[in-house]
């Protein structure tokens, strides 16, 4: 995006923009979580850092001034301003970055300006004095912010296209609006998960993670990021510290002591299994079990271990690999293999051709 020197100067120095910023506000929608204020500073996680390293801040090394909007990671060790910082992220113009900051919805002027920084003074009036993530007044970030996102979630027609006809498969999955909607799924719109599906992640009732689904493709989303490579893109995202070894999910809906238990890889094909029917349907979320998910189903306690993965020799080999690790805890006459035709999923498969696969192992 091509933008003029006399823009280039307007936007270096945007303390004339700060007063009508909610700094903490915006933080939040771009994913940032703050860690502590210290007069005019706040120092969070870096926002953009994926976007110059490849992932995401793991430490809140980023600064940002709430008087002056200039901010610095001492991981990179480099220096910028919010505006710069949201056209980056959103590969927009200053003009639209400073719409994002400000939240005024019109023209950008000096009226809008005042107005705006008006109603920000007088909001912070109302609000006791708090530090980050302590009392009402205290911005809503992390995984709790993702909850309140999931209370209020955006559905859209892209969304649930997604979910039907996945772009680049070649078979369907025919996972309904109903399933979506139990399962709380949801569209992103901004940050650093924009234009993804996510799919939130509960265990005993409590959400513990979930994953960021590009709902563009790998071609869109390099066009939308000119800078980037392709080895830049990730089909899959989840957020910083989780860790997939401690979840299965569709646990919370699983019967213990049932007849079997059905082992798949993604969310997806639990989503699928639950709308045919087969509600005692786990996935490890992934290609491995490790031993916290063996603990998990251990405690579900079923007569019969099903593995559904893939059908092609990766999910041939996921199954043998995951059968070796459940034969520690289960017999080997209790584990069976369930093989979809080759080229498909489970989520590809139709009630009939699900209940096959199960009534024949």
């Amino acid at each position: 995006m091509q933008i003029s020197i006399k823009e280039r100067l307007k936007y270096k120095d945007i303390s004339w923009l700060m007063s009508s910023v909610n700094l903490e506000d915006v933080l939040v929608r771009l994913d940032s979580i703050i860690d502590h204020k210290s007069g005019d500073e706040i120092r969070a996680f870096c926002p953009d850092h994926h976007l110059f390293t490849g992932r995401k801040s793991s430490h809140p090394n980023w600064t940002v001034n709430t008087r002056t909007g200039e901010t610095f990671c001492f991981t990179e060790g480099r220096g910028s301003n919010l505006v710069w910082t949201v056209c980056r992220i959103f590969d927009c113009g200053p003009k639209e970055a400073t719409k994002f900051l400000t939240g005024i919805k019109g023209e950008v002027d000096e009226t809008s300006l005042d107005i705006r920084a008006d109603l920000y003074r007088k909001d912070r009036l109302l609000q006791p004095e708090t530090r980050p993530g302590e009392g009402s007044g205290a911005p809503v970030r992390g995984l709790e912010g993702m909850a309140k996102e999931i209370e209020n979630h955006l559905t859209s027609d892209a969304l649930y296209a997604f979910f039907m006809n996945p772009p680049g498969k070649k078979y369907p999955t025919n996972i309904t609006k109903e399933t979506v909607d139990r399962y709380n799924v949801f569209e992103r719109t901004w940050g650093s998960y924009a234009n993804r599906v996510i799919v939130p992640f509960h265990m005993e009732k409590e959400l513990v993670g979930f994953c960021a689904v590009d709902l563009l493709g790998k071609d869109e989303w390099l066009k939308r990021h000119p800078l980037k490579q392709a080895d830049d893109y990730r089909k899959s995202l989840y957020p910083l510290g989780f860790t997939s070894g401690a979840c299965l999910f569709g646990y919370d809906d699983c019967e213990k002591g049932a007849d079997y238990l059905i082992i798949v890889e993604g969310a997806r094909e639990v989503m699928k299994l639950w709308q045919e029917g087969f509600t005692n349907a786990v996935a490890i979320l992934g290609s491995h079990m490790s031993d916290k998910h063996l603990e998990l189903i251990g405690s579900l306690a079923p007569k019969k271990l099903l593995l559904m993965f893939d059908g092609d020799e990766v999910g041939v080999e996921i199954t043998t690999r995951v059968a070796t690790k459940a034969g520690r805890v289960f017999s080997k006459d209790r584990i069976k293999g369930c093989y979809p035709p080759r080229g498909k999923d489970p989520k590809n498969l139709t009630g009939i051709e699900l209940r096959a696969l199960v009534e024949n192992s």
